[in-house]
């Protein structure tokens, strides 16, 4: 029975791609001296469908590219696919002839038609209801980055170190809790979501990826009843989960309107300008305020991840890096008002996307008519690529462009070099966010996600690779780095984090927090360091680039049985050293320099792919959906300075008892895998 089921599917998939090459065929009769796009020729009917691998395809669309030319054209299983691999002709192509290549092409997998369900705006074609979001993503983000975000970077960066100091084996989990967090306050004026949207992004990220879910792949699937088609089973039931959410989320932030309590966010300003959004419904407005949420949660936090795998494999910079923070911001984490004296962190940043860049296939436009381009047919319908992985790999532009190489924004003999060094390098208006009309709306909260993230990462640790990878890691050609850069302004004074906004726990539930949380070790020997003033959250307008609101205060102070200087971190032990490991052992601890008593941390999350017995390129073990980032590697973190890890778990401890840092929220039935409607579906690893 399986054997004629499986022959029955591959005979659908023969017919429909001999009628989709058919159709086509009459297409693209070309007129009178014009030609065909270059590009492989491919087999009957599935085209170049073998030859694209499911792990790392851009690598294989790269490599026509060399061969083809900066533009060239794919059949894959009767569907005309462009790709463009030099940043001047898709300048042209999607930016100046936008008003025929902005549409998006259709997505089988998911439950509704992407291009006018009035979800996903980034997947919308360009109609009335993408009008009108744009509209409000404009608004909103532009509200946003005028009040700083709100402050909402730099307060989760302090919960970020210390959940990497305290259990580095969950890096990836920190890093996407960091960028999903602020999200989460930015949408709705809380973190508590954060761990439900990320597994919202993680959900549509399959369904939006070409080799993601299986009705992708077998788009006649979803013709069929879901009771024999799990796939369209898993889809159906992650829309009704993901409307509910955003529904849930919503209505919270209309319960403290009501009662005046509720937070600058996104979701407030669509509930105060309901009629001026011009919005058919609430839900239109749900997913408004959803869809960036989710377009966040992952996308930004690949290239933390990425910038950790550089810096194990490119140590030979990182000095320049450190020099630069610690000599802007002292003992103080970086906060956004530093980007313009910080040239050198902004370059890391520029860098690591170009380097390895999150979305290496680029999001795909569809042509609406056909186009001529230098005396080349583009059809209409064709599925238009620009091709990050080799935008930002032009040798003319980035000279050895394999190389992860900073300084080719910071020094004057490379083509990338701009000027004032207060504004440039930047990543606003770079290729990674798009291109014409289809230019992403939310460059500044990524931009501010990323330099505060990614800073204060550098500011904390040195990271390093472990052993194993630093051999390979040594292998690697070294590029000459210059001992010094020009210095644009003096380092400021360290200033502390605006204080939290919320109704002060109970002296009871503070002690079970420190409890639950912290060893005696971890707290100053004088208790008195530990008296501080809070805030107590009231509705008030934020001022112009006043951060967080002030209202009244009141004065507590924590009482402790007693308490030693901070220096040791015993989860660190705990997590990688094993039962018959003392923490005190020579094994377990390693002296840093300068700072004896604190740890060295060496990151264990190991995956499959860490025991391979060999790799041709270890920086390109990435994941295979559209939003690529490294799989889980070994490597060391290790803390920089003891006052700085001191000051990091101060900060927590307080915002924790402000109670600024509230858990995760589950919102099923049952726990998060809930039940037969709602809850998390199974992803991939």
């Amino acid at each position: 029975m399986a054997l004629i089921s499986i022959i029955a599917v591959v005979v659908v998939v023969a017919v429909v791609s001999f009628i989709n090459y058919l159709n086509n065929s009459k297409k693209n009769q070309l007129p009178a001296g014009v030609q065909r796009l270059p590009g492989p020729k491919g087999y009957p009917i599935l085209g170049s469908v073998p030859d694209v691998p499911d792990k790392n395809s851009f690598l294989k669309f790269h490599e026509w590219g060399q061969q083809y030319g900066p533009i060239y054209q794919v059949n894959l299983a009767g569907h005309n696919h462009v790709w463009i691999t030099r940043d001047s002709v898709a300048q042209e192509i999607l930016g100046k002839r936008a008003a025929n290549n902005s549409e998006r092409p259709f997505i089988p997998s998911l439950q509704a038609d992407n291009r006018n369900s009035g979800h996903y705006l980034p997947l919308m074609s360009r109609n009335e209801l993408w009008t009108r979001q744009r509209k409000f993503a404009k608004q909103i983000m532009d509200k946003s980055s005028a009040n700083a975000f709100y402050n909402y970077p730099e307060l989760e960066s302090v919960r970020l170190l210390f959940e990497l100091m305290t259990d580095p084996s969950r890096y990836n989990h920190a890093l996407e809790s960091f960028i999903s967090r602020v999200t989460c306050r930015l949408g709705w004026g809380t973190a508590a979501p954060s761990d439900e949207l990320k597994q919202r992004a993680r959900e549509l990220l399959i369904g939006v990826s070409p080799n993601g879910a299986l009705t992708n792949k077998l788009g006649f699937l979803k013709k069929l009843p879901e009771a024999i088609v799990p796939a369209k089973a898993w889809e159906f039931r992650r829309y009704r989960t993901e409307s509910r959410f955003f529904t849930i989320l919503q209505n919270e932030v209309r319960e403290k309107l009501k009662s005046k309590t509720a937070p600058e966010s996104w979701m407030r300003h669509f509930l105060e300008n309901k009629t001026a959004t011009g919005f058919a419904s609430d839900l239109e407005g749900a997913y408004a305020v959803g869809m960036h949420g989710i377009a966040g949660a992952l996308t930004i936090a690949a290239p933390m991840q990425s910038f950790c795998l550089a810096m194990c494999h490119h140590p030979q910079y990182q000095s320049i890096l450190h020099e630069e923070i610690d000599r802007v911001c002292g003992d103080r984490l970086p906060k956004l008002s530093d980007m313009p004296d910080m040239p050198v962190l902004r370059a890391f940043i520029r860098e690591t996307l170009r380097w390895r860049p999150p979305v290496p296939t680029g999001i795909p436009h569809e042509s609406v008519k056909d186009d001529i381009y230098e005396g080349y047919l583009i059809p209409a319908g064709s599925v238009m690529h620009p091709l990050e992985w080799s935008i930002s790999r032009d040798p003319e532009v980035f000279p050895e462009p394999d190389a992860f190489n900073p300084m080719r924004w910071l020094e004057t003999k490379y083509p990338t070099y701009q000027e004032p060094l207060t504004k440039y390098p930047t990543i606003t208006q770079y290729s990674q966010f798009g291109y014409g009309r289809r230019i992403c709306a939310g460059m500044g909260v990524a931009e501010a996600d990323l330099f505060v993230g990614i800073g204060s990462l550098a500011w904390m640790f040195s990271l390093s690779a472990s052993d194993a990878e630093a051999e390979k890691a040594a292998e690697l050609p070294k590029e000459p780095v210059p001992s010094s850069l020009p210095v644009h302004k003096e380092a400021k004074k360290a200033t502390s984090l605006p204080s939290g906004i919320q109704t002060p726990p109970s002296e009871t539930e503070i002690e079970e927090q420190l409890d639950e949380h912290f060893s005696e070790k971890m707290l100053p020997a004088d208790t008195s360091m530990l008296s501080r003033k809070k805030t107590v959250k009231k509705p008030k307008s934020l001022e112009s680039g006043g951060g967080l609101s002030r209202a009244k205060t009141v004065t507590y102070k924590l009482r402790l049985p007693g308490s030693s200087l901070p220096g040791q971190f015993p989860a660190f032990f705990e997590q990688h050293t094993g039962p018959d490991t003392p923490p005190s052992s020579p094994k377990a601890r390693t002296a840093m320099a300068g700072t004896p008593d604190m740890p060295a941390v060496d990151n264990m999350f190991n995956s499959a792919a860490d025991e391979k017995a060999s790799k041709p390129d270890p920086t390109l073990e990435y994941s295979s959906l559209l939003i690529a980032k490294p799989l889980p590697f070994k490597f060391n973190m290790k803390i920089r300075n003891k006052k700085k890890a001191e000051y990091v778990a101060r900060e927590w401890m307080f915002y924790k008892m402000d109670g600024e840092f509230e858990d995760s929220k589950c919102y099923w039935e049952g726990g998060n895998a809930g039940n037969k409607m709602y809850g998390w579906g199974e992803v991939h690893k």
